[in-house]
């Protein structure tokens, strides 16, 4: 088996065919290819593949075993291990099963000694059994008189009655379904015994499968090869390529579907057009591999951060305020009769306390330059760095952080700032500081990133839809890496006036939420951004992983009564169509961050599309008691983000996954909404009133889906799963006795508050795993390093924390070099007359060490 993995990797690698899709591919396993197919079926890429395929081999070997334990017990031969298996070709199944009942009557044998059939075809069969059995056979006048072979196979295998469920599960004890809940079977798997696909929802149930044809089962290659000529003629395949991967066994299923299939490919006979020598192929599908978030960050309504935002969620905080003077003056823009022209009765917003801040020198922007420029996309490139630093990214460290495979995408719809400040003082920078396409482009400029610059505008899904997009860049191979972000500061007093005309907004406050009294939507700013990458290529750079994209669409709603309000049928349609590509069963979702804007339609279509997707009634399956779905929306507690609202409710489905906890929905001010279907508790859809425990059942990573949509018609949702499991590293002890830990920044006081920051953190860190070698790994390998800069040194943490009081004491690293250095060469010429001189000299002579 091993030989056949090494096979299918060779195919498959750089260069190679492309890993197997589920939608166009079929595996089948021969006897303990059954194993390697069950591996195969349940990776994404060859990445994944790799533990998968070393268990399926530990597996191989048990079942071995426990086979040649069997052998024993029957027929022992110490010395050494003659064959168990004859090949008899041109006898019939039915003459070959009454010859050896004839046989095994004749002997008297027990039920352990006969011969049977373990494989069988139209052109003959496999007998197998005891060596000494079989000799006999072979002189028995039924069997001598057909062409007999030997097989070098050396136990017995696919006999129900020497083998049972028991041993499998025996052999199985030490596959955790835990350990392995990520491994979904995606490639059907045809039975060599049935002919039939085998339905396993995971990589241990496939195993499981694979044993019993295995151990228990006979193969029927006339099953085999109808029941994959009736594959392909349900997908109405008339042109199929038979790969075999270390085995002969391709050239007789290649004989058997002639009569079946129209044109059969042979590897042999011509490259495939996939396989031209002009197009590449990574490790691995890049169309079916699962999105990594490695990075994130983010500005919000009362919180500066994501812990903070996190607090704010776990205290079911709402934090609509007045309008600050800071946007808009309400004495002049608001006018609660709403008889004055260009003004609102809405005096409510969710707001960033702190949009105006900005490091105008570390993004290298002059102090003209800087003051003309839309906080939004300011604070975009704070958000960007941070979300990069969490990461771990350097640009141009890995292949996949090359400048030209970034790319960034940015959901925004608002132009406020270019709108304010319209027939006002217009300068230089009115245009590249207000224009929305500035937003990525001023972060792809200073990060040198040539990768795509895209501004995604669908209005309130702009973010969500920017994700997807960035998702689909990764699927195609266009990027390697992407950075999406969100933006929204409202600095446009007429903006707000013209959606409280238009009926979207609330009078009375924030977002109700799911409340009767639902009666439009709340402001909210935000600016987020999270970072994406293949997971392969996370994996592979050794990335913090906080969450799985599985899946991402957009669509609109064309079939509603009005562009401005959502449809039911569209929203299922994309639920569906996610879960059908992600082959995710809607029960399977624990939880839907909703769009939830608060409004009386807006909230009761979605719940609508969402409990008839997740939790249907009157089905004959419905969701267990244990397995609750439970929904919710953040904009009940910072507001309507908008073109920010996306990113934002999935940095808050990450905070929950990372701290297993459902935060109170503090929307519901009243009581339930009355529009809403009142069999909730019946189809087991619950709203957390109160911080709730959530962790995964079953071994599985929990799913959750995020749900956007936009008052233009747009729909958007994403698939989010459990971050995989940390692969424990068993690498060698550290040799090292000293490690090295550099902090750097800018400018002589960020030195300082860094040095400061690192030290309180040394100071309250609670981690088990934290290392000095870690800490030094993240601050010189995953860190962009800048001109003035600490290097420490220590062995252990106090040791470091000692260092760094006394770097900070001495003000180090607030000067540095104006002009690089000039190199000195020394040629010191070589005057040793033997090997390793220099180091006995340096070892037994102190003169020679002195000088």
């Amino acid at each position: 088996m091993i030989y056949q993995f090494g096979g299918f990797i060779a195919q498959h690698s750089e260069g190679g065919r492309p890993y197997p899709s589920s939608s166009d591919s079929f595996l089948c396993g021969i006897c303990t290819g059954a194993l390697a197919s069950a591996a195969i079926s349940s990776s994404r890429s060859l990445l994944e593949l790799i533990p998968a395929a070393v268990h399926a081999v530990i597996i191989a070997f048990r079942a071995g075993l426990c086979a040649s334990e069997v052998r024993s017990s029957i027929e022992d031969f110490s010395d050494h291990s003659p064959e168990w298996s004859i090949a008899v070709s041109g006898i019939i199944t039915d003459a070959a099963t009454k010859s050896l009942k004839e046989f095994a009557d004749s002997k008297h044998l027990p039920l352990t000694s006969r011969p049977y059939i373990s494989a069988s075809s139209s052109s003959g069969v496999t007998i197998s059994g005891p060596p000494s059995i079989l000799e006999d056979l072979c002189r028995f006048k039924e069997i001598s008189g057909y062409s007999i072979k030997k097989i070098s196979i050396h136990a017995p295998y696919h006999a129900p009655h020497l083998f049972s469920g028991a041993d499998i599960d025996h052999i199985l004890r030490s596959t955790s379904p835990e350990t392995w809940a990520s491994y979904i079977a995606n490639i059907p798997v045809v039975s060599s015994t049935t002919g039939s696909l085998l339905w396993a929802g995971n990589f241990r149930t496939l195993l499981k499968l694979a044993l019993e044809e295995i151990l228990l089962n006979p193969i029927h290659w006339e099953k085999i090869t109808e029941g994959i000529a009736s594959r392909f003629r349900d997908i109405e395949a008339s042109d199929v390529e038979v790969i075999p991967v270390a085995t002969s066994a391709g050239q007789y299923l290649r004989r058997a579907l002639q009569h079946a299939i129209k044109t059969i490919h042979w590897p042999m006979d011509s490259a495939p057009e996939h396989l031209s020598n002009d197009r590449k192929y990574p490790l691995g599908r890049y169309d079916q591999a699962k999105i990594a978030i490695v990075g994130m960050s983010g500005r919000f309504p009362s919180a500066d951060n994501a812990d903070a935002f996190w607090d704010l969620l776990y205290q079911g905080r709402d934090v609509c305020t007045e309008v600050p003077p800071s946007r808009w003056d309400v004495k002049t823009h608001v006018d609660p009769s709403g008889k004055r022209k260009n003004t609102s009765k809405v005096r409510w917003g969710c707001w960033l306390e702190n949009a105006a801040q900005f490091d105008a020198r570390f993004f290298n922007m002059s102090p003209r330059e800087a003051p003309q420029i839309d906080p939004a996309q300011r604070v975009a490139l704070h958000t960007a760095y941070e979300a990069l630093e969490q990461a771990g990214i350097v640009p141009g460290r890995t292949p996949s952080t090359r400048e030209d495979r970034v790319g960034v995408f940015c959901g925004t719809t608002s132009n406020d700032w270019c709108e304010t400040n319209s027939s006002q003082d217009i300068d230089t920078y009115f245009i590249s500081g207000g224009n929305r396409a500035f937003i990525p482009g001023r972060i792809n400029y200073f990060f040198k990133f040539s990768g795509p610059s895209c501004t995604v505008d669908t209005a309130c899904s702009s973010s969500i839809c920017g994700i997807h997009i960035a998702c689909n860049a990764l699927w195609r191979g266009d990027i390697d890496t992407a950075i999406a972000n969100g933006t929204n500061v409202l600095t446009n007093p007429d903006v707000t006036a013209g959606l409280a005309r238009g009926y979207f907004l609330s009078e009375t406050g924030n977002c109700k939420t799911f409340d009767d009294t639902a009666d439009g939507y709340c402001r909210g700013e935000g600016v987020a951004t999270v970072i994406l990458k293949r997971l392969d290529d996370a994996i592979a750079d050794n990335d913090p992983i906080l969450g799985l994209i599985l899946g991402a669409y957009t669509n609109h709603s064309a079939e509603a009564e009005s562009i401005t309000r959502p449809h039911v049928g569209a929203q299922k349609a994309i639920f569906e169509r996610i879960l059908n590509n992600a082959g995710t069963h809607p029960h399977d979702i624990s939880y839907v961050e909703m769009h939830g804007t608060g409004t009386q339609r807006g909230d009761s279509r979605e719940m609508q599309s969402v409990v008839d997707t997740f939790a249907p009634a009157n089905t004959a399956q419905k969701r267990d008691e244990g397995r609750a779905l439970y929904i919710g929306s953040a904009k009940a507690n910072v507001g309507h983000g908008e073109s920010v609202s996306g990113v934002t409710a999935l940095i808050k489905v990450l905070l929950m996954m990372e701290k297993n906890t459902i935060p109170p929905h503090c929307g519901i001010k009243t009581r339930l909404n009355r529009k809403f279907p009142t069999d909730l508790k019946e189809r087991n859809v619950q709203i957390a009133l109160k911080p709730t425990p959530w962790h995964p059942t079953d071994g599985k990573p929990r799913r959750v889906f995020i749900n956007n949509f936009s008052a233009a018609g747009g729909n958007s949702s994403l698939l989010i799963e459990d971050a995989p499991p940390e692969v424990e590293l068993h690498h060698e002890p550290d040799p090292r006795t000293v490690h090295l830990v550099a902090i750097t920044a800018k400018c002589p006081s960020s030195l300082r508050g860094n040095m400061n920051s690192m030290l309180e953190y040394l100071n309250g860190r609670r981690s088990n795993d934290f290392t000095v070698g870690r800490l030094s790994y993240t601050t010189t390998a995953r860190r962009i390093h800048h001109p003035h800069r600490v290097i420490l040194s220590g062995s252990t943490t106090e040791e470091i924390k000692t260092a760094l009081e006394a770097a900070i004491s001495r003000d180090e690293g607030a000067k540095r070099a104006i002009a690089v250095p000039k190199p000195v060469f020394t040629f010191t010429g070589q005057g040793s007359q033997y090997p390793g001189m220099g180091q006995q000299l340096f070892e037994q002579l102190s003169q020679f060490r002195s000088d």
